[in-house]
């Protein structure tokens, strides 16, 4: 996962100094402020993102030209984290020379490090960490068991039973939200994680997306390359749960399309998307509805959580924009979807791994 903080963010700019520093004395190319320029004068940007969870040091991801590093580098000293970053400034440099048609630490990494005099220590080295704490924080997190279980007693066959098992865990996982050290004042750590790859965005997309905002995340769709990718900010808590929906979300909502074509003899594309955006209208509705069942002491709660993800958006996508999705409509397709969306249930299990020492090399 992704990780932001106001540490975090100087940590970036440290880092993206670093980069400029670099490429600019070593690299010998000319560097702006957010980009720099190839030896073609084609420009490509310094991105950067902190990220935990992973068996890597560092990365650089061609679908959105970034350049990744691991957490514990917050705490490595100037030496080691300047090896790392001249490591992955040598994978960004060897794609833009090749594309993604050689090895990772094939002949071509290897020749340029060695035109500019980086050696071993750049491209060699490991270093062992502890588990996430992140990880085991989540892992011990009594809320995080009860909506496993909650969620799991949504499979049942008895339509009531299923249906308060949802409204239990939504608020259970309000409840988490409003006394969650998250609203606190301190440099709480908020989480991105990038959890649905497609070519291009689709109703169905933007259909988990919205059901996926109900439980206290906000989401945002990414365009890389040749791909547009679902993200998703919040709390780890929040994170992990909401990527197991979207997993659940992914097979459900085609399951439920199949339904809707067989009882009401829907087709083409224009239904089908009318469908899955109406089913997530439904659904945004009946979670509404149980928020304005609350006291003023709990709706005030809720505005401030919804600040709080807004601030937090705000700080991970300092220039975003927004775009809106237009196209033909079928109303009947539409209020089906509501119908089925008012009464869908999740009914995702949740599933934790255990972390134990791991060893983090170079990515190969």
């Amino acid at each position: 996962m992704i990780v932001y903080s106001r540490k975090v963010i100087q940590f970036v700019r440290d880092i993206k100094q670093t980069i400029r520093d670099i490429l600019s004395r070593e690299v010998r190319l000319k560097v702006g402020r957010e980009r720099f320029y190839g030896r073609e004068r084609t420009s490509y940007p310094i991105a950067v993102v902190i990220y935990n969870h992973k068996a890597m040091l560092g990365y650089f991801d061609p679908s959105f030209y970034e350049l990744g590093f691991h957490e514990c580098l917050m705490h490595a000293s100037r030496e080691e984290l300047h090896h790392v970053i001249r490591h992955e400034l040598a994978h960004y440099m060897t794609f833009i020379k090749h594309g993604e048609t050689v090895q990772p630490h094939g002949v071509e990494f290897r020749e340029f490090c060695k035109k500019l005099g980086w050696g071993e220590d750049v491209y060699r080295a490991t270093l062992c960490l502890e588990g996430s704490q992140e990880a085991s924080k989540l892992e011990e997190s009594g809320v995080f068991r009860k909506i496993q279980k909650l969620l799991a007693l949504a499979t049942s066959s008895n339509t009531n039973e299923a249906e308060q098992a949802m409204i239990k865990s939504q608020q259970l996982l309000l409840k988490y939200n409003i006394e969650s050290k998250y609203m606190g004042p301190d440099d709480e750590k908020v989480f991105l994680k990038r959890i649905l790859k497609q070519k291009k965005e689709t109703a169905k997309m933007r259909s988990i997306a919205r059901i996926l905002g109900t439980f206290f995340v906000s989401t945002v769709f990414r365009r890389g390359q040749d791909c547009i990718t679902l993200e998703i900010l919040g709390s780890a808590v929040n994170l992990e749960i909401a990527e197991y929906v979207a997993d659940f979300l992914q097979v459900e909502l085609d399951h439920l399309w199949d339904r809707a074509q067989k009882h009401a003899n829907l087709k083409g594309m224009i239904a089908k998307n009318s469908f899955f955006l109406g089913l997530a209208k439904g659904y945004c509705d009946k979670i509404q509805a149980l928020k304005r069942e609350h006291n003023s002491e709990v709706t005030h709660a809720l505005m401030v959580i919804e600040k709080k993800l807004t601030d937090a958006k705000a700080m991970a996508y300092p220039r975003l924009s927004s775009s809106r999705s237009s196209g033909s409509h079928c109303p009947q397709s539409s209020a089906l979807g509501q119908q089925m969306g008012r009464e869908l249930n999740i009914k995702a299990a949740i599933h934790s791994s255990n972390n134990s020492q791991v060893l983090i090399p170079y990515r190969d």
